[in-house]
């Protein structure tokens, strides 16, 4: 069974992105052959396509690379300003 995974948008903080994932399963029983469908939520704030990426490397999802949330994502994470900070300052006294 497959486990799709989406970027989506929080219902409960709005503006931030985080993660779904679905798999369909067929089943059968007394009423015949039907899907079900098994949904989860991860309320985890995703900050690059490449966090996403590797979620669901390490997970085996199949990732959907697609719609406003995935768009809305930068490639990479962005170095905070102390990161850049302290990276110069090392860089500096290799010298």
């Amino acid at each position: 069974m497959a486990v799709s995974m989406h970027v989506v948008w929080s219902k409960c903080e709005p503006g931030r992105v985080i993660y779904e994932t679905h798999s369909i399963e067929t089943v059968t029983d007394g009423s015949g052959v039907h899907a079900t469908v098994d949904s989860h939520t991860y309320e985890i704030s995703l900050r690059s396509r490449a966090q996403a990426e590797s979620i669901a490397d390490e997970e085996g999802f199949e990732l959907y690379r697609k719609g406003e949330a995935w768009e809305s994502l930068p490639e990479e994470e962005a170095l905070s300003e102390e990161g850049l900070s302290e990276e110069g300052l090392s860089e500096e006294t290799n010298e």
